[in-house]
């Protein structure tokens, strides 16, 4: 039996029609290649599955991942035109454990329009206007709180203390959390990382909801994921049922949404639940409410995962550059200096007049992507 298997997972991997695949492997049966795919690498440079395989078959190779045969594009060319097209020659396509983490109805699988009218409600919590007269010394405020928290401490985990210490939590999480819900960080009690970082080691495993499996426990934490306001956390509390997991968390999005919605009047500060609802209220078209709750989420998490690997890397790479951090150094000292009071918040022309903060900034984006999996 078990070699009939493995002749019917080879050969299924025969090509019918004309059609020509490129080359590669699909590694052992099941698996595929996923073990290479997911192996750390002490390097920030481009990831050794990537580099092994560029260097043997070239720039657009065959693979099998997470179950699924796939073709991996590392040719710039090719991935501006498929970036082009919306889906009119290529099929976007996510595994089934992102699908059903973050839900179908998504901004992930989105295109065209949809996706562009979504990016722009972001723009509007995110954009450069909110940048300007809020986010600005919102950061600012957070990250010399955060830092503060360092000078008692013998040694600081670099990677850990910024996502797992409460008080640098606090810089990478509770800035984007305050815009999307309104969420207060003097009401968490530390333990939201945690679930986080179940939910993380579980974005891209395997899907089988098993127990024991990083997969399972994302799901059956994905209820506590979103413990950010003292309202979620009372309902949390009160579901038996967590094993259900992203269920459940939708019914709580759900109620908050209901809430809002049934307000007598709009909020004076508005974040970006007011925003969605909004928007529902005036087309049900353009957006359905599962979509809005998904979208939270995702957001909750990408801002939070990308912020903590690039602050670890970008440290990283100014600690190899004496040179570089020095002239970064001496140009924030200079901007002190110019200031009537060296401890004001940063105003908006001394970001603009940061002319080698953001070289560094987009050298840094150019070396490594803080989400290298996508």
């Amino acid at each position: 039996l078990l070699i009939l298997l493995l002749f019917r997972w080879y050969c299924s991997s025969s090509i019918t029609g004309k059609g020509r695949l490129p080359p590669g492997s699909r590694g052992l049966p099941v698996l595929g290649e996923t073990l290479q795919f997911f192996a750390g690498s002490p390097s920030l440079q481009l990831h050794p599955f990537f580099k092994r395989r560029l260097e043997r078959y070239g720039p657009i190779f065959r693979t099998n991942l997470i179950g699924v045969d796939l073709i991996v594009s590392l040719d710039a060319e090719l991935n501006n035109v498929v970036f082009q097209q919306d889906e009119r020659l290529f099929e976007n396509w996510w595994p089934e454990s992102v699908m059903r983490i973050f839900g179908a109805e998504s901004i992930i699988p989105s295109m065209g329009s949809f996706h562009k009218h979504a990016k722009n409600l972001i723009l509007r919590i995110f954009g450069p206007e909110n940048l300007r007269l809020v986010l600005l010394q919102d950061v600012q405020r957070t990250a010399q709180a955060s830092l503060l928290s360092w000078l008692d401490l013998p040694s600081v985990e670099l990677k850990e203390a910024t996502s797992s210490n409460f008080t640098l939590f606090q810089m990478i999480f509770s800035v984007t959390a305050k815009r999307l819900i309104s969420y207060d960080s003097s009401s968490s009690d530390g333990k939201l990382w945690k679930q986080f970082d179940a939910f993380i080691r579980g974005l891209l495993a395997f899907p089988l909801y098993i127990p024991g499996t990083a997969f399972y426990q994302c799901m059956q934490l994905l209820a506590t994921c979103l413990e950010i306001q003292n309202q979620l956390a009372q309902l949390l509390i009160q579901s038996s049922v967590l094993s259900q997991g992203r269920k459940e968390v939708m019914k709580i999005l759900r109620k908050l949404f209901d809430e809002r919605k049934k307000a007598p009047s709009r909020r004076e500060k508005v974040d970006f639940i007011d925003l969605l609802i909004d928007t529902i209220k005036e087309d049900k078209l353009a957006m359905s409410d599962n979509f809005a709750l998904n979208l939270i989420f995702l957001l909750l998490f990408a801002g939070f995962e990308t912020t903590s690997s690039g602050i670890t890397a970008a440290i990283k790479f100014l600690t190899d550059n004496p040179k570089a951090l020095q002239e970064l150094t001496d140009e924030h000292e200079n901007i002190r200096k110019r200031r009537a009071s060296p401890d004001a918040e940063i105003t908006w022309e001394e970001y603009k007049s940061m002319n080698f903060t953001s070289c560094v900034r987009i050298v840094f984006l150019r070396l490594i992507s803080s989400v290298w999996y996508v």
